[in-house]
């Protein structure tokens, strides 16, 4: 009688992990969104006026915006073109496909796109940049 009770309380403690591992989740999800809220309207704010000067742990650094640029492969489109599903277009798929000559390699490059995303940076100022930009944030108020 004893290992019953055990069992069912651990039974009941799995549970519990469980709760609390959905319920981090879900607070993950949040952070996650707010914190792409706030890096748009820093983003935003860097487009529009240049680069600021922050503290993180009492050390300067610029923010500053850069374009990160990474390459799509428009998958639905070539397996629409080569009518096949995109389950099957992984690299051993493709393979065959260019082996049995119904694709090659110019062929594919039609469906690749180029998109730019901005993206904020930063990094630690120097000297020059904190009396630049400190001046700036003076002259501005």
């Amino acid at each position: 009688m004893d290992v019953n009770i055990s069992v069912n309380y651990k039974d009941s403690e799995i549970n519990g992990f469980f709760n609390e591992i959905e319920q981090m989740k879900r607070q993950r999800t949040v952070l996650k969104e707010r914190i792409d809220e706030k890096t748009e309207a820093i983003i935003s704010h860097i487009k529009k006026y240049g680069n600021v000067l922050a503290y993180k742990n009492d050390v300067a650094h610029v923010l500053s915006v850069v374009g990160r640029t990474s390459t799509k492969f428009d998958k639905a489109g070539f397996a629409a073109k080569v009518d096949r599903p995109q389950s099957e277009l992984k690299p051993i798929g493709i393979a065959e496909l260019v082996e049995e000559k119904r694709t090659t390699s110019d062929e594919m490059k039609e469906f690749l796109t180029d998109e730019v995303k901005q993206v904020l940076k930063a990094r630690k100022a120097k000297k020059a940049e904190i009396d630049l930009l400190g001046a700036r944030a003076i002259i501005s108020i």
